[in-house]
């Protein structure tokens, strides 16, 4: 029996990949990026870093709003040049 290639451009392939749930994108980029884990560990820690750093400023995170969370993090990145 033959063999069958089926050729798909790469822009079907991405927007197949966006179709997938959160779980399945997390598998491919596994397979894609083999130290995933080790740059997940590291947005965690920033995460939690950011957190703490707006919690000592009396602020919560969670109840700032996208632009309040650019501002503060403005200043955090620039809190040494003045």
């Amino acid at each position: 029996m033959g063999r069958v290639v089926l050729e798909i451009s790469e822009a079907q392939v991405v927007e197949w990949v966006q179709q997938l749930s959160p779980e399945a994108k997390q598998d491919v980029l596994r397979a894609l990026i083999p130290r995933l884990d080790a740059f997940e560990a590291l947005v965690d820690y920033g995460e939690e870093r950011m957190h703490a750093l707006v919690r000592e400023r009396g602020l919560d995170w969670d109840s700032m709003s996208e632009q309040e969370r650019e501002r503060i993090i403005d200043e955090l990145l620039h809190k040494d040049e003045a």
